[in-house]
């Protein structure tokens, strides 16, 4: 329901919310409020919009009254054309209407000083409804945000505009991420940490790369179409890698091998005896579809070389082992002459240590974990040579009684132990405290992207992926509030500096 300005109501604005006060009162007297709580509960909530939006109306309403004495005292310069126009705005109680003196000069577009002094967007939506807007479609499915905003407050906004509305939501991230200070490290031996990883997003054929639209386009050409019943063939060419980079701070905290062994095999009853690492502070997500791997790694050390100009803190780099993202890093490193210890994630090393392990002992299940824990032991204990020496060695002692299928994972895990062997120094990681799992960035993959871009269905054009990623980041990094802040202060600059 649309409100319409109220010219005549120079005495009393609020009138028809005071006389929707009266209807509220005036219905729980009488019989309708005879019914159980919920069915009350349920039309005072519906009631309550509408007496906010009325309220909201009488406001504006007083505004432009005021707008008009003020005018009418001291008229504007000569060759201004002073008119009176009025605009809807969609706000999250409801539709209202301001009218308000537009000024301009003949040939040139009217200015409006009341739009900018309540800081007005420049279309229909209120800058408290976006936000709304924007915090229900970061969470859940595009449908189901616009279904939740339309059941729980007055305003609407279609699904076409909620997520324009999202895409224009990001456009300062960068310049609040520019000029915000960077955070204080909780103590001069904090560890300046960062780590990097990529997940596929499902998104439309025009927002894949152009290599794996060729791709995509000749699997479609070559699929067999006949039996509506057969199992469906996976696709493999609909997804574009999404690029997550996490920095935080950590305070080392030394341990032993064996914590970390007894740390991988604990159970419920262990939990809570276990010694933990100390939790994560002032972490930065970042994630992005649009970009590749080698630029998220160059903006993580731009965070890097925020917090630290001077490179003089202790910096980690956790990696699991994909060589893409680790010449990204080296390169970074070595550019920015950045002093840099990288460290390949364990529980990826553990993967491949018990792929050689289930080889060796033929998948015998007790067996293969006793091995594992005793070289997993050695790897944290000792240089990853001796490791390397052990798997050899045990290999070629059984030669003849090895499978073809167990000599090719013997021979992979080999070949990703010596591929990383620089960054699986293990003792000296933990004699400095230095973390040594990706937990960060595989949980922030997961939340980032799976547990919204992942959902059931869902496929993406590349400008809808990049906000809900860039927002989803900027929520879980804690920074939210002080970006909205910062955004409404850029939205007045952009849509009233040249009225200034």
């Amino acid at each position: 329901m649309t409100m319409e300005a109220h010219p005549a109501l120079d005495g009393d604005c609020y009138l028809p919310a005071r006389n929707c006060v009266e209807e509220i009162f005036a219905w729980l007297r009488g019989p309708g409020a005879s019914k159980d709580h919920a069915a009350v509960e349920e039309w005072l909530d519906e009631r309550g919009e509408e007496l906010k939006r009325r309220v909201c109306q009488g406001w504006l309403d007083e505004r432009s009254h005021a707008e008009e004495r003020e005018h009418a005292r001291t008229p504007g310069p000569e060759g201004v054309i002073v008119r009176s126009y009025t605009r809807q705005i969609e706000c999250g109680f409801g539709r209202v209407a301001l009218r308000r003196l537009g000024h301009a000069v003949a040939g040139q577009r009217a200015n409006f000083p009341l739009d900018k002094r309540l800081n007005l967007p420049a279309d229909l939506y209120s800058h408290r409804l976006r936000h709304r807007v924007v915090e229900e479609a970061r969470d859940r499915a595009w449908d189901r945000a616009v279904e939740r905003v339309d059941r729980t407050i007055g305003g609407h906004v279609p699904k076409r505009q909620a997520q324009g509305l999202a895409i224009k939501a990001t456009q300062d991230i960068d310049e609040f991420y520019k000029q915000r200070e960077a955070p204080k490290p909780m103590s001069a031996s904090a560890i300046l940490s960062g780590s990097a990883d990529c997940k596929g997003v499902r998104v439309l054929p025009k927002a894949l790369r152009k290599e794996t639209r060729k791709a995509a386009a000749a699997e479609k050409a070559e699929a067999v179409r006949g039996d509506p019943m057969a199992p469906k063939k996976l696709r493999s060419h609909d997804k574009r890698m999404a690029a997550v980079t996490a920095v935080w701070d950590q305070e080392p905290e030394p341990r032993q091998a064996s914590d970390i062994v007894s740390e991988l095999r604990r159970t419920p009853k262990d939990k809570k005896a276990r010694k933990s690492m100390p939790r994560p502070q002032n972490k930065r997500l970042s994630a992005s579809v649009q970009k590749s791997v080698s630029t998220a790694v160059s903006e993580m050390f731009d965070e890097f070389e925020r917090r630290d100009p001077e490179h003089v803190r202790k910096t980690c780099v956790l990696v699991d082992g994909d060589e893409n993202q680790q010449t990204a890093v080296l390169t970074e490193g070595r550019m920015r002459k950045c002093p840099l210890t990288i460290i390949l994630d364990i529980i990826h090393v553990v993967h491949y240590l018990w792929l050689a392990g289930s080889a060796l002992c033929h998948k015998k299940g007790k067996p293969t974990e006793i091995w594992l824990n005793t070289h997993l032991l050695m790897l944290l204990s000792s240089p990853v040579a001796g490791v390397i020496a052990a798997i050899e060695n045990a290999a070629a002692a059984q030669q003849k009684s090895l499978k073809a299928c167990e000599r090719k994972a013997i021979n992979k895990a080999l070949g990703y132990l010596r591929r990383n062997a620089p960054f699986l120094d293990y003792p000296t990681y933990l004699a400095q405290g230095l973390p040594i799992a990706t937990g960060i960035i595989e949980g922030a993959c997961r939340h980032l992207i799976q547990d919204r871009l992942g959902i059931t269905g869902a496929r993406w054009g590349l400008c809808g992926a990049e906000a809900m990623l860039r927002l989803r980041a900027l929520h879980s990094s804690g920074d939210w509030d002080a970006y909205w802040r910062f955004h409404l202060e850029q939205e007045a600059l952009r849509n009233y500096a040249a009225a200034a």
